[in-house]
């Protein structure tokens, strides 16, 4: 069961990441208050007008969830993804819950049903079910897609302007910038350690939130360094030959697998995995500056290789590095085209967390 979770969780960060990013509207970081009607473009191109600020609030995936219950709006909030990927968010369990979880597609009777002002919809939502919602008269704001950490500033800015929260937004970003700032002045100055995050044979390189995470907390992604893009399998000679110093696991997932390859590291041999919470891992919200801080602490503490030693990870393997998942920049809602959908659905990778 766990590794079919964390299956899923590597299918909604591949969407995530391998997506074309959708700009967002410009944030203005002065802003304290809010004013209404409010007109922003979401992500499907709509101008979407809220007329007064939102009393009945339905968010559709985990991130949104977070941000909404970060901007202390959740008592605002009537329907909400109910899962064991939202429950550390209190008192989510008393909202009503959206989504079809054998599947985790949204329940789009059980949206309209609820009759809310707006319904915040993280990118992984497909237009398709956006616009059904839209027909049944649902004010529905689509975000875009993004892998950086300025993105989620910029989500939880634009987040409490559409619901009513500006200052507490501001308030927000201001202490994620904060802790961001200092998990990177705890490392600074120092040699950046050999990461490599792992999850059921899958590795995120460039152009993800993880390798964002790993960087911000003074850390070198070995899989971005060594040419993988987005999300790919990990085998066990490209183990062996970037040989972290530090392994990056979620706390939900299967951890390290017991193999030579991995027990060779030199992140095994000196008990240098780190394990963060799944969900702020994962979850482009706010909470993604607790596991940067964690993930600093345990790279200030590691234990790091001779540099000599550290030198043979520049070589470059051309023969046994992970495989790319397929990519498809087309589309805003994940893969872009159907085949790549589909041929995810077929292996059970349902998304679980955005």
């Amino acid at each position: 069961m766990r590794s079919q979770t964390s299956l899923l969780l590597v299918s909604i960060l591949v969407v995530a990441s391998i997506a074309a990013t959708v700009p967002m509207a410009a944030a203005d970081t002065h802003a304290s208050a809010c004013s209404f009607p409010v007109s922003e473009t979401d992500a499907t191109g709509e101008t979407v007008t809220v007329e007064e600020r939102p009393e009945r609030i339905v968010v559709l995936q985990p991130s949104a969830a977070q941000t909404v219950w970060e901007l202390d709006a959740q008592g605002r909030v009537v329907g909400a993804p109910v899962a064991p990927y939202t429950d550390y968010l209190q008192g989510i369990d008393e909202k009503q819950n959206v989504l079809n979880l054998d599947e985790f597609s949204v329940n789009r009777e059980a949206v309209v049903e609820l009759d809310a002002d707006i319904v915040l919809a993280p990118n992984i939502v497909p237009n398709e079910t956006v616009e059904q919602l839209r027909g049944a008269n649902q004010t529905v704001f689509k975000f875009g897609v993004g892998t950086s950490l300025e993105f989620i500033a910029d989500k939880t800015e634009l987040t409490g302007r559409l619901i009513g929260s500006c200052e507490e937004a501001a308030n927000v970003n201001e202490a994620y910038w904060d802790r961001i700032e200092s998990a990177r002045a705890a490392t600074e100055g120092g040699d950046a350690p050999r990461v490599l995050h792992y999850t059921d044979n899958f590795t995120a390189g460039s152009g993800t939130f993880i390798d964002e995470i790993i960087a911000a907390a003074g850390g070198e992604n070995v899989a971005a360094k060594n040419g993988i893009e987005g999300y790919g399998r990990v085998n066990d000679e490209a183990v062996v030959r970037w040989n972290p110093e530090v392994i990056l696991v979620a706390d939900d997932g299967p951890g390290v697998p017991e193999t030579a390859a991995f027990e060779s590291t030199f992140a095994v041999r000196n008990e240098q995995v780190v394990v963060v919470d799944g969900n702020y891992l994962s979850q482009p919200g706010p909470r993604i500056a607790i596991a940067i801080e964690e993930l600093a602490t345990a790279l200030s503490d590691a234990t790091l290789e001779s540099d000599d030693a550290a030198e043979t990870d520049a070589i470059d393997d051309r023969t046994s590095t992970p495989t790319p998942m397929a990519s498809a920049p087309e589309d805003q809602t994940g893969f872009g085209i159907l085949s790549a959908l589909v041929a995810l659905t077929a292996l059970g990778l349902f998304a679980r967390r955005r």
